[in-house]
């Protein structure tokens, strides 16, 4: 059995978000990867959406300037032939604090040739905001 894509991209990415180290993630992605993180993009500009190979590696560059990775844990994962779906944990610090945060990540992907084609992250940014900011954000209620 031969080792499925999500993995390889894994570590290319986690590889340049710890240790800004591109060349393996160049190695792992498509020339017209599809690329989506949802989220506040005026609070966060790496958030957004991304065509092509460069413009990916670009904006993990701008998260490995913007925060330091600590940890992360795989709460779930599902693989198919060529897609894969998982719930990731985050521990970070922002490059310009010293203020923890955890955040959850829903990661949708999908490849052709072993290679990254399509990536949809789905954030719970409400308490990525809540922790950026140090402190909550208070709602009305509506029911």
């Amino acid at each position: 059995m031969t080792e499925h894509s999500l993995w390889r991209f894994a570590r290319a990415l986690h590889r340049s978000l710890s240790e800004r180290q591109t060349d393996q993630l160049d190695a792992v992605l498509d020339e017209n990867v599809d690329w989506a993180i949802y989220g506040p993009i005026d609070m966060f500009p790496f958030f957004g959406t991304r065509r092509g190979k460069h413009a990916v590696i670009a904006t993990v560059q701008q998260i490995s300037d913007a925060v330091r990775l600590h940890r992360f844990d795989r709460e779930a994962i599902m693989l198919a032939d060529d897609s894969a779906a998982s719930l990731m944990r985050y521990s970070l610090t922002p490059a310009n604090s010293s203020r923890p945060i955890s955040v959850r990540v829903a990661l949708f992907t999908h490849f052709r040739a072993g290679r990254l084609t399509s990536l949809r992250a789905v954030i719970d940014t409400f308490d990525l905001v809540e922790q950026s900011l140090g402190r909550q954000i208070h709602l009305p209620k509506i029911a």
